[in-house]
């Protein structure tokens, strides 16, 4: 693994895994929206003109992350954007639910302008880790394409 934080791919049958890394399970999180978004589409001709403020909950961090990418996944046809820029702004993770509260940046959906890639239908539990270390956090997940 690299330092820093990033992300790559690794091929998975009908799907895609992501493996992302940063210095925080915060910063990692938003690696995780940014490298779904690149499976999508190519996030440099997405212009971060307008916000949506993101708030989703889960009973541990795997069920987060789901919930998180999920979401952000659905905001696509429920606004109509593509998204290119991902802030978590907190990220609380208690024994007994975790949660977390985020900004994404994007614009309406321009298909003459937007470089789009493949369809994302959800993300899924499937060879989910997460690792947290502590200088560095990586997050492995899969979506199903």
């Amino acid at each position: 693994m690299t330092s820093g934080q990033g992300f790559k791919f690794h091929e998975h049958t009908a799907d895609i895994t992501i493996e992302c890394w940063a210095a925080s399970l915060r910063e990692a999180f938003e690696q995780a929206a940014f490298a779904t978004f690149e499976v999508i589409l190519n996030t440099d001709t997405v212009r971060p003109m307008e916000s949506v403020d993101v708030s989703v909950q889960g009973i541990d961090i795997q069920e987060l992350l789901v919930e998180w990418i999920g979401h952000l996944i659905a905001l696509i046809d429920i606004n109509n954007q593509f998204y290119s820029k991902f802030e978590v702004m907190s990220l609380r993770a208690g024994e007994e639910e975790c949660s977390l509260k985020g900004r994404i940046w994007g614009e309406e959906i321009d298909l003459d302008r937007h470089e789009t890639r493949t369809e994302v239908k959800a993300m899924t539990y499937a060879d989910m880790r997460i690792d947290q270390q502590p200088e560095s956090t990586t997050l492995w997940f899969t979506l199903d394409l």
